[in-house]
């Protein structure tokens, strides 16, 4: 995903029920916190409210930048328990271990399944005996289509309204989907929208894929859901929802 000023939106449109599930996923875990792809760090923000000491990486400087300073304007009193560091997700070192290690919003859906070996190899590095580890992915009943998903509206600070389009394609070759994202932002007192366009494309991830790269990392699934309200996963869901747990060797 390529990002620019469109980073500012990205919060407005995530799910509530992925943030309750997560919030929730916290609450019964221990120790310190960490978010692969924390994005503008708005979940990450809220865990570190409830008194957590927490991390998160991101591979965009864009994203970093913008989480720091939403940090500063709306969660000043986390700055000393909170850490946003650029890091590469697929191999990273931040010499700490944590309780929970957790990505949401499809964060580490790139565009190659293989990259999940790696990614679950690092995140199980990183946490201590026993620790969490939770992700979701979008399904393959989800991805295998081509779509113009109906546009979706909301309204920001100082009256804002900002609409969504996205464009999504289905390659039954390459067993990816790629997506074309529109948004337009209308500012009051002005008569024309500003525009910001994204491209990205994500690998179609298989719960097998899925317990071959836990397995690989010394990882241990708990629970595989269809949604962010707990339903079993089958084969027609839209999401896959992961809890899995380090165990020792």
């Amino acid at each position: 995903m390529s990002y620019g000023r469109s980073v500012q939106f990205d919060d407005y449109f995530d799910t509530r029920a992925s943030l309750r599930f997560y919030l929730d996923l916290a609450g019964e875990t221990a120790g310190d916190v960490l978010e692969l792809g924390v994005g503008m760090g708005h979940l990450l923000f809220e865990i570190a409210e409830q008194g957590r000491d927490v991390w998160g990486i991101d591979d965009s400087p864009e994203m970093i930048r913008e989480a720091k300073r939403k940090r500063r304007n709306y969660y000043p009193g986390i700055s000393g328990r909170s850490r946003l560091v650029v890091a590469d997700m697929l191999s990273f070192d931040l010499g700490h271990q944590f309780g929970f290690v957790y990505a949401a919003s499809s964060s580490i859906q790139g565009d190659s399944a293989d990259d999940l070996r790696g990614l679950f190899r690092s995140a199980a590095d990183h946490m201590t005996e026993g620790g969490t580890f939770a992700f979701d992915v979008m399904s393959p009943h989800n991805l295998r289509r081509t779509i113009n998903v109906p546009p979706e509206e909301r309204e920001l600070p100082g009256g804002r309204i900002v609409i969504r389009f996205i464009a999504q394609s289905y390659f039954e070759g390459d067993e990816t989907a790629a997506f074309n994202i529109l948004y337009k932002e209308h500012i009051p007192g002005r008569t024309k929208y500003d525009t910001y366009r994204e491209e990205a494309e994500m690998a179609i991830i298989t719960p097998d894929v899925i317990d071959d790269a836990l397995r690989y990392a010394g990882l241990s699934r708990k629970a595989m859901y269809g949604d962010f309200n707990k339903n079993p996963y089958i084969e027609e869901s839209m999401w896959i929802v992961v809890v899995a747990e380090k165990t020792e060797a």
